[in-house]
């Protein structure tokens, strides 16, 4: 799987006192546009799956390649989370947290799951976008970040 190149998100809820939590996930795609309809899979030991089960909604941020130091923030478990990394969240009309800066933001309301293995499928309807174009998007690509403009000719 390492050879398939991905965009790279972070996926947000809020916990159970109402604050943003977020993870980095590259598990994402399009389903459908009419409806417009994401998924994203989510280990069920994350504390996101508990999030998103009981809220029934979660934000997806699509990051920008300078947005390198984001993704590998949230792809820590949150006690692992030890050094500062600065970043803003706004509540978003869809009521779940948007990364300020992200490339673009899609609110999702949970509308099917599909538990596989370890991990549940949210299918998310689409109820909000925000798109914040500036630059070119954060990739991972053999286990490591990727940035396609340093590989061109």
């Amino acid at each position: 799987m390492s050879l398939f190149a991905t965009g790279v998100t972070v996926v947000t809820s809020l916990d159970d006192e109402g604050e943003p939590h977020s993870m980095t996930a590259n598990s994402f795609t399009s389903v459908c546009l009419e409806p417009p309809t994401v998924l994203v899979c989510v280990a069920h030991n994350t504390h996101t799956h508990g999030y998103v089960e009981k809220q029934g909604r979660f934000g997806v941020n699509i990051l920008g390649e300078n947005q390198e130091d984001l993704g590998v923030y949230f792809a820590k478990r949150p006690e692992d989370r030890q050094e500062g990394t600065d970043y803003h969240y706004t509540i978003a009309q869809s009521e779940v947290p948007m990364l300020d800066d992200s490339m673009v933001f899609f609110g999702c309301e949970v509308i099917g799951t599909h538990v596989y293995g370890d991990h549940t499928i949210y299918l998310g309807e689409v109820k909000e976008v925000i798109r914040n174009e500036a630059g070119e998007p954060l990739m991972f690509y053999k286990s490591r970040w990727y940035h396609p403009a340093d590989h061109m000719e």
